[in-house]
């Protein structure tokens, strides 16, 4: 998709945007290190730039979609501005490249920008783009100053070092979400696991507990599961939970997310959802597995939902056992049907 044919885009002059800049937008998306908390990785090497290139200001700033970002910040109280006001969006147009102004003052792409006139007082600004291995130029690393100077070329060289060490980090911070998205799934089904399931249990209980809306759990299981591995195989037997899987997941609500709880058990945790609503998303989820063969064998799943109203204080775990308690009576009750379970 060209940049023109974005309207979240045509508040930019086009020469200020990257001929990759969708692909840009989604590397950087990517990395998930947007709005994080301080790092001392990133901090250490904004100080270090201070020092080697003599300046009393440095940032690692991240270029999103329509505001500058700082991840890393030495002598600068700003965590953002809008991009229009970047200097390091104008960096970022030439990825093997350091920019310089020497003053700001003097540049007409700068001598306007608050961040000259304003309080901030900038005069000379060094960048270096933080260029990943697609290509993407994200950011920056850059040094600023309230006097005009120029950097040596020591200054420069050290400057485009620490920019490949920042690249490095996000590298690492990458590999590190990947490794621990790859603990938390299911390698069958490729599903979240349990331990993906409690932790996001613990965050969205503490934020319908701020927000004061209901959360809903659907928990989930394969009837007769036992007969269909007696009778057909354990490998079709793991065809089926996948396939489960892949209808469960087409049936819920795009907030909505599913979890292998263990065996042929499957959870469903449904934000902002009160019983009702719960009740609507798991007759979908039941309907569509009874009208579908499975790996080619029929399949109905029985299906308890409870809902709560988190409150500071409290857990999930009543939420979970409550929803637990709902599927056994549905199971008691002859299976491939919905019990409800309320507070």
């Amino acid at each position: 998709m060209s940049a023109t044919m974005n309207p979240l885009l045509d508040a930019f002059p086009a020469d200020l945007l990257p001929d990759n800049e969708e692909k840009r937008l989604q590397v950087l998306d990517s990395y998930g290190i947007l709005d994080t908390d301080d790092e001392q990785a990133y901090d250490d090497l904004t100080h270090l730039a201070t020092v080697l290139c003599n300046a009393p200001t440095a940032l690692v700033t991240l270029i999103d979609r329509d505001r500058q970002w700082v991840k890393s910040r030495v002598n600068w109280e700003r965590r953002q501005d809008p991009r229009d006001a970047s200097f390091c969006a104008h960096a970022i147009l030439r990825p093997g490249q350091i920019m310089e102004v020497p003053d700001a003052t003097d540049d007409s792409r700068f001598m306007n920008n608050e961040l000259v006139t304003g309080k901030t007082g900038v005069r000379f600004y060094a960048g270096v783009p933080l260029v990943t291995k697609e290509g993407a130029a994200l950011g920056t690393i850059c040094v600023l100053d309230r006097r005009p100077r120029m950097l040596t070329r020591v200054q420069s060289r050290a400057l485009e070092s620490l920019a490949r060490q920042v690249v490095t980090q996000l590298e690492l911070r990458l590999g590190l979400a990947e490794l621990e998205k790859e603990s938390m799934s299911d390698p069958l089904t490729g599903v979240w696991n349990r331990r993906a399931l409690f932790r996001l249990l613990r965050n969205e209980w503490a934020r319908h507990s701020r927000s004061g809306q209901r959360i809903a759990i659907l928990m989930v299981d394969i009837d007769h599961f036992k007969s269909i591995n007696d009778s057909y195989g354990h490998p079709r037997g793991d065809a089926v939970l996948q396939e489960v899987a892949k209808t469960l997941s087409s049936n819920l609500r795009p907030s909505d997310s599913l979890f292998r709880y263990g065996g042929e058990e499957f959870c469903c945790v449904l934000t902002d959802c009160d019983l009702e609503a719960a009740k609507v998303v798991a007759e979908r989820a039941r309907c569509a597995l009874e009208s579908s063969l499975h790996a080619g064998i029929e399949v109905t799943v029985s299906i308890g939902a409870s809902t709560a109203l988190p409150a500071a204080h409290t857990s999930s775990n009543l939420l979970m056992a409550r929803a637990d308690a709902a599927l056994y009576l549905a199971k008691q009750a002859g299976r491939n049907q919905v019990v409800l379970s309320d507070e």
